[in-house]
């Protein structure tokens, strides 16, 4: 049972009321949290422009007070994802009121967007992946031509013929001596220098990446979870209840089944999470 829910149980519409405000508490902490400032910021060519963000690491202060409030509770840990731009930051708690679990799940989901700080050392390195691109372009190409001849000649000579680019992929993957054998090879027949080639490109890269400057953008709008997993921005603030039948948990929770006891334990419980979010 998701506190919010529509019901005409007598004990489930009062901790709605509860649950009604412990959302628009947490939901008025986000907008705080969500006002944006500007930033400057390089683009790819070297502009330098202003930018909005906000401070997104302020959410991490919140779920520490909270949980700090609610140190009987299970923490189930303050957590984040990171996919393709977009992250969510959430926190999980849980306890239990004799045979019944309450859980609290908070969280907000926003979009990254990069830019380079705006930095002169931006620019001199981009330059100098630039003319080592141009530098070793015709040099990479030479050993990489030089490199397949080695991998189809040693792969000949271990007795594999009519090679196509899946094949090579499967070898590769389900032999470690072949593909050891034949980095080895490769290495010696083009004295390293590919390998050297790759790892000055890669070095320079994380060069680059290593000025990149993170810029937060989010609507502060309560969401549900189903929203949040399509992608959108804002914040949720979910409280569940459910009751455990023999270690199970059951698909319905019916306040008539619980008895006054649990009933105020469960009512006290929610009050703590009013306080610790407050």
């Amino acid at each position: 049972m998701r506190l919010g829910s529509k019901t005409d149980d007598e004990f489930l519409i009062k901790l709605n009321e509860k649950n009604s405000q412990i959302q628009s508490i947490f939901h008025e902490k986000i907008k705080e949290i969500a006002k944006k400032h500007l930033v400057d910021v390089m683009m790819q060519e070297g502009t330098v422009k202003k930018q909005e963000t906000f401070e997104v690491e302020k959410i991490n202060q919140i779920y520490n007070r909270f949980a700090n409030g609610l140190q009987a509770w299970t923490l189930e840990g303050i957590s984040s994802t990171n996919d393709e731009g977009i992250r969510r930051n959430f926190i999980k708690l849980n306890t239990n009121a004799d045979d019944c679990k309450i859980s609290l799940h908070l969280s907000i989901q926003y979009h990254v967007v990069l830019f380079y700080q705006p930095n002169y050392e931006v620019m001199k390195k981009q330059k100098e992946l630039s003319d080592f691109m141009d530098m070793t372009k015709k040099q990479e190409g030479e050993l990489t031509e030089k490199s397949d001849h080695v991998i189809l000649e040693k792969l000949k000579a271990e007795g594999y013929k009519d090679l196509d680019t899946q094949n090579l992929f499967e070898i590769f993957y389900s032999d470690d001596k072949i593909r050891e054998k034949i980095m080895s090879e490769i290495e010696l027949q083009t004295d390293g220098d590919l390998q050297k080639i790759n790892q000055r490109k890669e070095g320079l890269l994380k060069a680059l990446d290593d000025l990149l400057l993170e810029t937060y953008q989010m609507e502060p709008v309560l969401i549900d979870e189903a929203r949040l997993v399509t992608g959108e921005e804002g914040c949720v603030c979910n409280i569940d209840i459910e009751m455990i039948e023999n270690g199970q948990k059951s698909g319905v929770f019916d306040s008539n089944q619980v008895s006054s006891s649990t009933k105020e334990k469960i009512s006290a419980l929610i009050d703590q999470v009013l306080e610790a979010i407050t």
